[in-house]
């Protein structure tokens, strides 16, 4: 069972998500994006598109591997944001399960909130996540 600490943390951080997704779900993945970066570098990909010369690039998808999990959200395109959790072990994936935008979020807040725990990048993070 969590610790009731790790718990806070999780929930804290899932709130912060779902308030930021719920004001507005065009800014949202752009805001994930750049939290995941910074507190997850190593277990975090993003990926941008844009026109052909165009500088500017929209995130189109977001990746974060932790541990047997791998949580993947992405904007297709149609306004309405695809979320997804794959478990996979010893690089076999065993398990592709969709899931509600607020599930996946408090699933990988807890995620997120294990790692603040033992890297302080991670915790900084986070804490701006939640004070934003």
């Amino acid at each position: 069972m969590p610790e009731p600490e790790n718990q806070f943390t999780a929930l804290a951080v899932a709130g912060a998500l779902a308030d930021n997704y719920a004001k507005d779900a065009r800014t949202f993945l752009p805001l994930l994006a750049v939290v995941l970066e910074a507190s997850m570098p190593d277990e975090t990909v993003v990926e941008r598109k844009g026109k052909l010369f165009s500088k500017e690039k929209t995130v189109r998808k977001v990746t974060v591997t932790a541990e047997e999990h791998v949580y993947e959200i992405e904007d297709p395109g149609n306004g309405k944001l695809v979320a997804l959790r794959i478990q996979v072990v010893r690089n076999i994936v065993l398990k592709r399960e969709p899931m509600k935008i607020d599930r996946w979020l408090t699933d990988l807040a807890a995620e997120i909130a294990a790692r603040a725990k033992t890297n302080e990048r991670a915790f900084f993070a986070l804490k701006n996540l939640v004070d934003y």
